[in-house]
């Protein structure tokens, strides 16, 4: 028996075997089955929707897989909503106040959780296993937008679009007519009559007012001379009278001496 034949055979053996061993060990440290070794423990989320969320849908925390959907969502006792049951990493520790929101990647739109942190918590306390929370967000899909706008935004669109045409058709039949435009073009004949009428009165009432403060000069100017005329005739006397007031003395006159 050739003794060198052998050991060159156990070598090569030896290395197929440290080779599948390798490969065994990436398989399953990168695959599916590496999953299944790790430990996990169980959250459940309720939501509103969850159309398109499946079993095995991931769970990611600020972009880094922290675990997956576990079962498919199933229906509240209540009917309003749907409850997602979650297995998180335990190496994970995910604080209280967290959002879980489902969101949507690819062409095809594969749906997934995303975890989002509070900021406004500065002592959080990490959400105990077994726990329900109850403030899930369901991100708007196309379809959920579609339907949207179809179901509610169009019928309101509508119902405004009737409301606007039921108000022209009212201004045009019941302001904007002939009847209307002749009132309209009578009442702004009206305003300018009447703005020219005021503008009259108003010069009317300067006039008035400039010959009142005439006529007030012309009382002064008479009470100015009776006063001059009684002050003359004290002192004068009836049969000696003579004006010898001086101008713009209208006040008591005393007696020169003799």
């Amino acid at each position: 028996m050739d003794t060198s034949n052998t050991a060159t055979q156990l070598r090569a053996g030896f290395f197929m075997v440290l080779g599948l061993l390798c490969i065994g060990s990436l398989v399953i440290y990168f695959g599916r089955f590496g999953e299944s070794i790790k430990k996990f423990y169980p959250l459940s989320v309720e939501y509103r929707n969850a159309s398109g969320l499946l079993k095995g849908a991931d769970v990611l925390l600020a972009g880094a897989k922290i675990g997956e959907v576990a079962v498919s969502p199933k229906v509240l006792p209540n009917m309003r909503g749907v409850l997602v049951s979650l297995k998180i990493d335990d190496k994970v520790q995910i604080p209280e106040g967290s959002i879980f929101s489902i969101g949507s990647s690819g062409l095809l739109g594969d749906r997934y959780v995303t975890v989002t942190m509070s900021d406004s918590i500065t002592d959080p306390q990490p959400i105990p296993p077994g726990s329900v929370v109850s403030n899930g967000i369901s991100e708007s899909s196309i379809t959920e937008l579609q339907r949207q706008v179809h179901d509610e935004i169009l019928p309101k669109l509508g119902i405004a679009l009737d409301n606007i045409d039921a108000v022209s058709q009212a201004l045009r039949k019941d302001v904007f007519n002939k009847e209307g435009v002749a009132n309209l073009q009578q009442t702004l004949g009206n305003l300018a009559v009447a703005s020219t009428e005021f503008k009259s009165a108003a010069e009317e009432a300067g006039v008035f007012l400039k010959k009142g403060n005439v006529a007030m000069d012309s009382v002064k100017g008479a009470a100015g001379d009776l006063n001059a005329f009684i002050a003359n005739l004290k002192q004068h006397g009836i049969i000696f009278y003579r004006d010898t007031t001086p101008a713009g003395n209208v006040g008591p006159v005393r007696k020169r001496p003799q």
